[in-house]
């Protein structure tokens, strides 16, 4: 069973950072990385084949976009849900999920404090945010007209919390991250990345679909304002 651990010996930082009645996981984090990346990896290839066999004609840029869609929406409406099931209680809950935020939390100790602006983005990436990526997912695999709203709307929510995440911890007084090089670099940074890249990317590109089509629309209704 695991041992409690008192407020001076948990291994987040900063190290002055109080948690009552943390208890530490059982796995070890080799086998808690191990697990939910061959999850994810089985969660994206179930649905790429899924893809192929029934949706033969979608191209390739899209079977991606859904891809990345059917990732963020899992993530946030079930591993994310989670955190907000059990703020208060994280550091003391010993089960496999509670033990991949303690994980994840030697990079971001604010996971484990009860940190309101945490809090506050995690509620808005659970209740609106993955919603909206299952909805987007939706669009793209029918060719609905409102999917590049829809995925633009995702897209700028996704930055807007990445922007806030990140500077709240950059302009801290004291650091949430383990000194470790793999807790900075790979964990705080390399794991969210992507969370600025491809909504960028998925950003402009709904962006130039959203303006083509209403330039169209415009010269359309131009042309047949001429023609009366």
């Amino acid at each position: 069973m695991s041992d409690i651990i008192s407020n001076s010996s948990h291994p987040y930082y900063p190290q002055s950072l109080v948690l009552d009645g943390f208890v530490a996981p059982i796995q070890s984090p080799a086998t808690l990385l191990a697990t939910i990346s061959t999850l994810i990896a089985l969660l994206l290839l179930s649905t790429y084949l899924l893809l192929i066999t029934k949706r033969p004609n979608l191209s390739l840029a899209d079977r991606l976009t859904t891809l990345w869609f059917v990732l963020c929406a899992s993530l946030h409406c079930l591993f994310e849900l989670y955190y907000l099931a059990h703020f208060s209680s994280l550091a003391s809950t010993p089960d496999f999920v509670a033990s991949l935020w303690k994980e994840y939390a030697k990079s971001d100790s604010r996971y484990l404090a009860q940190t309101p602006l945490v809090f506050a983005l995690e509620f808005i990436t659970v209740s609106v945010t993955g919603p909206l990526c299952l909805l987007t997912t939706w669009l793209v695999w029918c060719g609905g007209c409102a999917r590049h709203i829809c995925q633009l709307a995702a897209c700028l929510l996704h930055l807007y919390s990445v922007v806030l995440y990140f500077g709240t911890e950059f302009m801290a007084k004291e650091s949430n991250c383990r000194p470790e090089p793999v807790y900075y670099y790979v964990y705080l940074i390399a794991m969210n990345l992507p969370w600025v890249l491809v909504p960028l990317g998925l950003a402009v590109q709904s962006t130039t679909e959203i303006y083509t089509g209403m330039l169209a629309a415009k010269r359309a209704t131009a042309s047949l304002n001429v023609k009366a």
